[in-house]
């Protein structure tokens, strides 16, 4: 068993594979954890059967983790969101979509654009969290393909709701759509008490966050119409 920080919690991982441990050196911590996880073989065995042979046991069993881990931080007034997550002068730029879209694309363009101020936090699955009224977004252990990020928690300036267009565009988020836009991207809890808990950080979230929409095209100019239109 491993103990990792992540957004500053101690969380326990029972891992039978090397792989989760692998995954994790860099949130590995000596503090004693405020909850622990673990992947029976069956559920490890039924993940492999779902996704259909696509993934390792080993892999399968790095999913399960971190689904019981992000749903466990909703004690902690946190959650997962789907999103790729640049830090900017020490300040945190989110970029959430479906997949495919080019989250990864475009955050990339951001390191490229704004050199050594630029820092990857989470190419893929990082966890907001609420601490002391304040927003903050955390790095975790799952970053994607690419394993891009590290283990920062950083405040979070903003929320990007990317699409793709012709031109680059961007403007500050419809209010109708924004909750469905980032609620399809969340970890979701089967519990009913965790799922109110979620329903109350997102209305915090969207109330206190600025949230803008992003058309782009993939180019390297996206990078600084969104910059420009959200600072």
């Amino acid at each position: 068993m491993i103990t990792l920080n992540i957004a500053g919690i101690a969380v326990g991982v029972d891992n039978k594979y090397s792989l989760s441990q692998w995954n994790c050196e860099e949130h590995i911590t000596v503090t004693s954890p405020l909850f622990t996880v673990s992947a029976s073989e069956d559920e490890v065995r039924e993940e492999y059967y779902r996704l259909k042979g696509a993934f390792s046991l080993a892999d399968c069993e790095s999913n399960i983790l971190y689904r019981k881990v992000s749903l466990g931080m909703l004690d902690y007034d946190a959650f997962l969101l789907h999103a790729a997550v640049v830090a900017v002068d020490g300040e945190g730029y989110v970029f959430t979509a479906p997949g495919g879209t080019g989250k990864s694309t475009h955050a990339n363009y951001w390191m490229q654009e704004f050199g050594n101020r630029a820092v990857m936090v989470n190419g893929d699955k990082p966890i907001i969290r609420l601490i002391n009224d304040k927003f903050y977004v955390c790095g975790t252990p799952w970053r994607g393909k690419e394993r891009l990020g590290n283990a920062d928690v950083v405040p979070l300036k903003v929320i990007c709701l990317l699409e793709r267009g012709a031109e680059n565009e961007i403007a500050p988020a419809d209010a109708d759509m924004t909750l469905d836009k980032i609620f399809q991207q969340v970890l979701l809890s089967e519990e009913p008490e965790s799922t109110l808990k979620q329903l109350d950080l997102l209305d915090r979230l969207i109330g206190t966050v600025p949230i803008y929409q992003l058309k782009c095209n993939l180019s390297r100019e996206a990078a600084k119409v969104a910059y420009n239109g959200m600072k």
